[in-house]
This record gives structure tokens, sequence and C-alpha cells, in this order.
């Protein structure tokens, strides 16, 4: 049975121990875009916010704490899973003494990625294991290639989630993983309920619904409270996992090294006066875009655009004696060209060219 499959399963069978809710916008002491996420024009991305571990487990005398994530999303017309592995560095904050206090992680599991359509699955888990000086060692080594894959350019990382996640699985096998709060949602744009892909707070807590008004729980800078007459109080007594749901209109540009060093290869061959190979450039860029896996479908056709009208002018002023590059975040905060038909028909084009189901 698959890592993911199994989380599931415990999680299922232990459904009634745990209280999940998406909390409300009111519930909230800052905006945010409410709005859900719509295919093919935002990114989205998962963090966990904060979270606390209340007495009741052996924690730091025979067993210790780790976080482990999975979420699953379309990229590029095939369905990829990204695993995340937190072990006790994570949460150094802690020991046997001071346990059930709030822990401020503000940690992204997850890369600013396009949501192109399909679903987005999350699986987390707080798991407390038995350790050892090799089982501390081999958690060590996946701890630092999970930090490696919650970047922008996930496509450049993309052959490490495999390898990372079949070692989560093999450690919580070896280490007697036991789940001790777990959460698992299947989000979607069409549906206008509680798992509808929509930016915003939800909660996992290890306690049944019964025990817990989860009208008074509120979030007051990032950190789970209860609301009372006088001022909120901290949510006490329970462990449990925040997490946010972030939405974005635009990648991280400066984050795309690819397309970064193809923008600058364009630039110096302008400014050499090599026409042609700048247009060669132009090409690559294009169908580097096009191809991307890491941008929102408007994305692409802004970028091309935008990039396309900026060398453009750029290649003039640069004959003018201004040598100054634009960098590819600074060509993005441009206004959007008017576009004609000869690069409407291009654009078109290239979307069918390089469509993928």
């Amino acid at each position: 049975m698959s890592l993911w499959n199994t989380i599931s399963a415990r999680i299922s069978q232990e459904s009634k121990k745990y209280t999940s809710l998406f909390l409300k916008p009111n519930q909230v002491d800052r905006e945010y875009e409410t709005d859900a996420f719509r295919e093919g024009e935002a990114y989205c991305r998962v963090w966990l916010v904060e979270m606390r571990l209340a007495k009741g487990v052996e924690w730091f005398t025979r067993r210790y704490p780790v976080v482990h994530s999975s979420i699953r999303f379309d990229h590029s017309g095939e369905t990829v899973t990204i695993p995340n592995l937190a072990g006790p560095g994570f949460l150094k904050e802690l020991t046997k003494d001071n346990l059930d206090r709030i822990i401020q992680c503000n940690y992204p599991l997850t890369p600013l990625f396009p949501f192109n359509r399909g679903l987005v699955e999350l699986q987390a888990g707080l798991f407390s294991m038995e350790t050892s000086d090799q089982v501390g060692k081999f958690m060590n080594t996946l701890c630092q290639f999970s930090k490696m894959l919650p970047v922008p350019e996930l496509s450049s990382v993309l052959k490490l989630a495999e390898p990372v996640y079949n070692g989560i699985q093999d450690l919580l096998d070896v280490s007697d993983g036991r789940l001790e709060l777990g959460y698992q949602q299947t989000f979607m744009a069409t549906n206008g309920g509680n798992n509808q892909l929509k930016p915003g707070y939800f909660v996992a807590i290890l306690a049944e619904e019964k025990h817990i008004d989860e009208t008074t729980l509120c979030v007051v800078n990032d950190s789970l409270r209860i609301r009372t007459q006088e001022k909120p109080r901290e949510f006490e007594g329970y462990s449990y996992m925040l997490f946010r749901l972030e939405k974005k209109p635009h990648q991280d540009w400066e984050s795309l090294n690819g397309l970064k060093e193809l923008v600058y290869q364009a630039q110096e061959a302008v400014v050499k006066g090599e026409y042609e190979q700048a247009q060669k450039m132009l090409t690559a860029i294009k169908i580097a875009v096009f191809q991307s896996a890491d941008l929102s479908k408007a994305d692409k056709r802004e970028m091309v655009v935008k990039i396309e009208h900026e060398l453009q002018q750029w290649g003039l002023e640069s004959t003018k004696g201004i040598v100054t590059k634009p960098s590819l975040f600074a060509i993005m905060q441009r206004s959007l060209p008017v576009v004609d038909k000869a690069e409407e028909t291009e654009l078109r084009t290239l979307e069918t060219l390089f469509h993928r189901e």
C-alpha cells in the first residue's frame, strides 16, 4: 500500500477524534482575497502557519514529533505529489518541560504553483516516532531534501519528489511512526462548500467536535485564538495544526532562473547589435514560456507579450547609450501593451502547439 493510502486510511479510521474546519473571513483579523480560484488564472501555495503539541504523548522522552505533508495537484497535465518533512529541529523551541505551547511556523508546504485545472489534495500529519542515531541522521537528510522542493521553479527539482516521498515512507516504517493528528482534504474550483479551493485559514484539532465551539475560534496575528468578551485568548489544551491557503495573481518572477537567463541572453544580443541572435533568443523565450509548467495559462500570454515589447523598446534605447537592463520582475510590472492581429495569431498558434491535456 502506498504511503498516501496508508495515511489516508489512518486518518479515516481516527476521524472521530479530529475536528477540522475552514475559518470564515470574519474569524480572521486581517483582510485577504476571498474569491475562489479559477482555472488558469492564479497561483496557489499552502502554509503551515502554527501548531501546538498538547500534553498526553511522551514527547521528547521516548517519542519525537515529526510533521509530514503531501500535496497532489496538476502539473502540466500530470498529477504530481510534493512531500514535505519537518523533524525535531523544526520544533526546536519545544522540550519535554515546555509542552502545550504555541509554535509559530509560517512554513511553506508547497511551492507557489499555478492552478490550471483539476484538484488540489492535501494530506498532513503530526507523527510521533521513536528515534535513534541512525534514524535521526536519515530524518535530517530527508528534511534537507524536503526544503529544496517548495520553490517556484518546481520543474527544476521535480525529480527529487519521488525519492524523498519514498524515503519518508521508509522512515515512518522503521521508526514506528504513529499518527497523532491527521488532516486530509480535496479542494476543487467548482464546489461552493468547505472544500472549494479558495484563500483562507483552516485548522485540524485533536478533539471531537462536541468539545469545540467553532464559532468562538479566530485567528489573530496568524495565531489560533478563542474569542471572549474582553480580548482573544490562547486556544489551549489540544494539539492542532493551523494552515493557510494563499492565492497570488502572479508567479515569483525572479525565481524563474531559466527564463531569466534567456531574457538576459536576448538583452546581451541586442546590446551587441546581434539582432538575428536576439530574434532566435526571443523565439526560445516564447517556446520556454509556453512549455513551462510553472506558469498559469493567463501569465504565459502576458509574459510573452511584455518581454517581446520590452526587448523592442529596450533595443531602441540601447542605441542611445542606455544600457541598464531591466530585470524580469521589472518587465512584468509594465502595463500590458496592445496586441495586434499578427501577435494574437502567433499567441494562439503557440497555445495550440504547446497545449497539454
